[in-house]
């Protein structure tokens, strides 16, 4: 027995490799689910790389509707069939009024004179309904057909890929579900505005895997699949002990010098308190000592952001014509979790990005509703970056203007390391900016509250609200004793 490739992008990463050779492998789900689709591009894929194939279409769809359907994918190669590589026949219907055993009789004359490597019958379960002179199949006939049909199976020493409408209820009490070596289940549900496809490893005889959803789709290419983001196993390294700049200069004289190297800061506020702002200041302090960057925005397309960040004396396009910098932009409608994570990953290995903005993450919500699920796949993702030696600054908005505010999300306060509150305050009648660090882990910090304002030179940290109680709030208020002191001349 070995391991041979499956030739479905991604799902290698999934079974550690492929398929065992020999074996059976069930590709289950309801109609429409992409089966076919599964088992007709490993095939020719396959193909292409040497292996002789072949597909055997029941009753559901004739060779020439299966050819016309699969044309549409770039796996597909006519070319593939003249040089009998790729080999399809179909199995009538009057062969299967002939009965089981003329059906097995028949496999079995072609698989011994082709020889084929990998084969495919689509789909299993029409074959289970073989009509004999006209009587319905029992249910002890049918599961008699299945295990003389996978006991011929086994006898041809290669990889079988079987597809079946099943829903997953009923397949685990189904013998098909027994007798195959591994079973992959494909599924869809909707999530938000998308629909979203998912795969399933249920079973795997003799090898491992990583279980639980995965996510997948169709595309040209045919169907691609993205590995679930998990955490990271590398080996544990030295946490850095120094610091780098967050880009605005009186931020860090109350962080004492910056952030920690490889953590993660959290920029939380209000609308329009300018977190986007301070985001790119971070990005521009790195590019400006040589540090590729990366921005991840939910919210604003690159060109904004270009425009946004120039308004504020930040040149961003020089840095991206000389691809220090790349400007990501993902409607969080058509945001896929699992392809996204993969895609931030190359791009921080392919650029070696040391420096990330992620802004607008809490726009995450509309792509991953479930929140524990959204809190498991933010953790996981910010550590993906400190692992990889980038410092990241994420941005999140805080709905509440005034009164009493939810700091910040549940999904983000425990996967950060710093935290920065910004908030607008009324003060005589006038709005002014505040900040607060509310969490460093492993550095001291500045525990006071901070009058901040934005120029046309960027974000200027002022001093200290001191005289004034209520300031998170939104509505400060001067402290008894200042308001004696007005009143007064002279100290209560």
């Amino acid at each position: 027995m070995n391991i041979v490739p499956s030739y479905i992008p991604g799902l290698d990463d999934i079974l550690e490799g492929g398929f065992n050779k020999p074996s059976v492998v069930l590709v289950a789900g309801a109609a429409g689910s992409g089966k076919t689709t599964f088992a007709a591009e490993s095939l020719f894929n396959a193909a292409k790389s040497g292996e002789t194939c072949l597909f055997i279409s029941t009753l559901s769809e004739p060779p020439a509707m299966i050819n016309s359907y699969m044309s549409r994918f770039s796996f597909f190669d006519q070319t593939l069939y003249e040089t009998n590589k790729m080999n399809i026949f179909s199995i009538t219907e009057s062969l299967l009024k002939e009965g089981s055993a003329a059906v097995l009789e028949f496999i079995n004359r072609k698989i011994s004179l082709l020889k084929p490597a990998r084969i495919v019958i689509d789909p299993l379960t029409v074959l289970g309904d073989v009509l004999k002179s006209g009587r319905p199949v029992t249910d002890d006939e049918r599961r008699g057909f299945y295990f003389d049909l996978f006991t011929s199976m086994k006898s041809w020493n290669t990889l079988v890929i079987i597809t079946g409408e099943f829903v997953l209820e009923d397949l685990r009490k189904n013998v098909v579900g027994y007798l195959a070596d591994a079973i992959i289940y494909l599924s869809e549900e909707t999530v938000g505005m998308r629909v979203e496809r998912n795969i399933h490893i249920l079973k795997m005889r003799g090898q491992r895997y990583i279980s639980g959803k995965h996510s997948f789709d169709i595309r040209d290419k045919g169907i691609i699949v993205f590995p679930r983001l998990l955490p990271q196993t590398w080996a544990e390294k030295p946490a850095p002990s120094f610091k780098v700049s967050t880009g605005v200069p009186g931020l860090d004289k109350m962080l004492k010098g910056g952030i920690l190297k490889d953590d993660v800061m959290l920029i939380s506020g209000t609308t329009g308190t300018g977190k986007t702002t301070f985001g790119l200041h971070f990005i521009c302090d790195g590019l400006n000592r040589g540090e590729n960057a990366l921005i991840i925005s939910l919210e604003e397309r690159p060109s904004k952001l270009v425009r946004n960040a120039k308004t504020f004396g930040m040149e961003l396009q020089p840095f991206i014509a000389k691809k220090m910098l790349e400007a990501l932009y993902v409607s969080p409608v058509l945001y896929h979790p699992d392809e996204q994570a993969l895609i931030l990953k190359r791009k921080i290995i392919e650029n070696n990005v040391k420096r990330i903005l992620f802004d607008g993450i809490e726009n995450l919500e509309t792509s991953i509703p479930d929140n524990i699920e959204r809190k498991n796949y933010i953790t996981v993702l910010l550590d993906l970056f400190s692992s990889m030696g980038a410092t990241t600054c994420v941005n999140s908005e805080i709905s509440e203007l005034f009164g009493a505010v939810k700091l910040t999300h549940e999904a983000l306060s425990g996967a950060v390391d710093t935290i920065i509150l910004l908030r607008h305050v009324e003060i005589e009648g006038k709005m002014h900016g505040v900040l607060s660090i509310l969490k460093s882990r492993g550095i001291e910090h500045d525990t006071e509250i901070r009058e901040f304002e934005i120029t046309e030179k960027g974000i200027n940290v002022k001093t200290a609200m001191k005289g004034y109680e209520s300031v998170l709030s939104g509505s400060a208020r001067k402290t008894p004793v200042d308001v004696f002191k007005e009143a007064f001349g002279e100290k209560p």
